[in-house]
């Protein structure tokens, strides 16, 4: 990779402080002025780490606090760093705990740890770990597939989403393990609680809206009623002092902020600008966005977003220029955002055409319910440089467009999804006689699947990460894995036909014919690395039986898991295959 790669970033409530964390398992803690712009960074190494072990965990417990959490396969390391000038390492604790830690606090003196425990059934369970003395106890009983929000140690209270009902539950010293754990249960999703102010999304027709209530009451205020909706909200972030919510979302493929008073007042709004800004938190001085910032050709780094109430203006600075994240091109690929009518539907593109390219290379995201921003993508840009149009697809089930865009998928993987990248192919693109097929996860399925059935019509494909035998996935998967193919495909999987129909596996045959490389994690926990050394030697097989030609290339990395920014590791791979020809010739 060459570079440390960010992966993790938070501030503290103060917003004095912020923490970087990077792939190669350093910390760093930078100081911020009121603008939220770097004074100063220290690293947080007097932990030191071994070759085995990995940072699993970071955050600010306090003002002044910082927490780094390190695992290894006997048990976790937790280390505390106090920061008086420079950062030194006060305690160090060892505990053989084996569940992921969600949030730690500070609590009256002590380290307390937030975690699940996900059943062989299904069920989540939220509970409370104390390292000190050894022992947990439970804060909600078994859920169906909750969602997260938030956790208050002062408060004593974790809030969850279960289906698309809110739940805080407020817990005490006193709770026994056979004593009936009491929430408190709202109509629509929870997404923050600062004092009795509560932040709710609530479902309107073409998406959601931001609204808030108040602890106790039984109406609901909407934000706004003017602005268009969320297709997703994503979060939500009370600011009980200044009466202000800032709400993050996505509407039409775009990622955007908007900040509301409680009084329904819309105080700015940050929607239509190159590459994305994610969990961003107000400045010091009110007046600016820190968040992790990147676009297609540049990975994540801090940046801000400063705004001028008087002006209604957004002007855009760099935190810092970090030299380690290496060299990338400062100029943005010209993106052109489009769709394409398919039935009764809009299937939404984006589009990165290089003047006077003749290759055209289909993109398809993961998920199946992500997104295609123009977030980093190393193979994209790669492909751009290299004078390749690029048509990234947002195919049906994406999220980002309306939920009866999201559920077009549900019971049909493989259906409708496959069917609109035939026809971009076949009506978008049918000039082109150079056209190729580029997937991660899901997308590497629908990327098998559709070369298999039509071969022709593809002259390279690069598959990562992918599945490629729906019964074999649904009947090796875990209670989790279980549980969502449940959800999503249910039908399906009470009929082998549909699934054999649906699987790349039944089109060894016509993927033998097609240009293809297949790229896979040797520690994927989610889609099985063995499913694709499979369909390898299936292919393998058939050409020497078949005679057919072409080039087919295998790479497992080791060590690598089902990871988001994992393209990163790969990319240089995908884009010789998928240009070879051109390079060639």
């Amino acid at each position: 990779m060459g570079y440390p790669f960010l992966t993790r970033m938070s501030v503290n409530k103060e917003r004095t402080s912020m923490l970087l964390g990077y792939d190669d398992n350093t910390c760093e803690w930078c100081s911020l002025d009121d603008t939220g712009r770097i004074d100063s960074r220290q690293s947080l190494s007097e932990h030191g780490i071994g070759s085995d072990q990995h940072t699993q965990h970071i955050q600010f417990m306090g003002r002044n606090r910082v927490l780094v959490i390190t695992q290894d396969k006997v048990g976790k390391w937790l280390h505390l760093y106090e920061d008086e000038e420079k950062a030194r390492l006060v305690q160090t604790l060892f505990v053989k705990f084996p569940f992921p830690v969600m949030q730690a606090a500070w609590q009256e003196g002590q380290l307390i740890l937030l975690f699940s425990i996900r059943h062989r059934s299904g069920a989540v369970r939220i509970g409370l770990y104390d390292p000190e003395k050894d022992e947990a106890r439970w804060v909600t009983p078994d859920l169906d597939n909750p969602q997260f929000v938030f956790w208050s140690a002062s408060t004593r209270e974790v809030g969850v989403n279960v289906g698309v009902l809110g739940r805080v539950y407020s817990y005490s010293e006193d709770i026994l393990p056979s004593s009936e754990i009491p929430y408190t249960e709202y109509d629509y999703p929870v997404m923050d609680k600062q004092g009795d102010l509560i932040a709710v999304s609530i479902p309107v027709e073409d998406g959601f809206q931001p609204g808030w209530i108040r602890q106790g009451e039984d109406r609901v205020h909407e934000c706004s009623r003017d602005s268009q909706p969320f297709s997703e909200l994503i979060r939500m972030q009370l600011d009980p002092h200044q009466q202000l919510v800032l709400c993050e979302g996505i509407t039409c493929g775009k990622w955007q902020y908007v900040q509301y008073t409680l009084d329904r007042e819309k105080r700015y709004e940050l929607y239509d600008y190159p590459g994305i800004l994610t969990q961003a938190v107000l400045s010091r001085d009110r007046q600016g966005l820190i968040g992790k910032y990147e676009s297609i050709v540049r990975p994540p780094v801090p940046e801000i977003y400063r705004f001028s109430e008087q002006t209604r203006t957004i002007t855009y600075f760099s935190v810092e220029r970090d030299e380690r994240i290496g060299k990338h091109p400062d100029k943005e690929p010209d993106v052109i955002y489009g769709w394409v009518r398919y039935g009764h539907d809009m299937i939404p593109y984006m589009d990165m055409h290089p003047e006077g390219a003749e290759q055209v290379v289909i993109y398809l995201h993961g998920g199946p319910h992500n997104c295609l921003f123009d977030s980093f993508s190393p193979v994209i840009s790669g492909l751009y440089q290299a004078g390749v149009r690029v048509i990234g697809l947002n195919y049906p089930g994406s999220s980002g467009f309306g939920m009866d865009y999201r559920m077009r998928i549900q019971n049909d993987w493989g259906g409708v999804d496959a069917d609109v990248i035939q026809f971009v192919r076949e009506q978008m693109l049918s000039s082109y006689s150079n056209v190729s097929l580029y997937g991660v996860s899901y997308g590497a399925y629908l990327a098998l699947l559709v070369a298999g059935k039509s071969p022709a019509l593809w002259s390279t494909m690069v598959a990562c990460a992918p599945f490629t035998d729906l019964e074999g996935l649904y009947a090796g998967g875990g209670a989790k894995l279980r549980s969502f193919l449940e959800t999503e495909i249910g039908e399906l999987l009470h009929d082998p036909s549909a699934l054999r129909d649906r699987s790349p596996t039944a089109y060894v045959s016509g993927l033998s014919e097609v240009d293809i490389q297949l790229i896979h994690g040797q520690a994927d926990q989610l889609c099985p690395v063995e499913q694709t050394e499979r369909l390898y030697l299936d292919i393998m097989e058939n050409k020497q039986m078949s005679g057919a030609v072409g080039r087919i290339e295998l790479h497992i990395v080791q060590d690598m898991a089902h990871e988001a920014y994992s393209e990163r590791i790969w990319a240089q791979k995908a884009v010789d295959f998928l240009t070879y020809s051109r390079v060639s010739t």
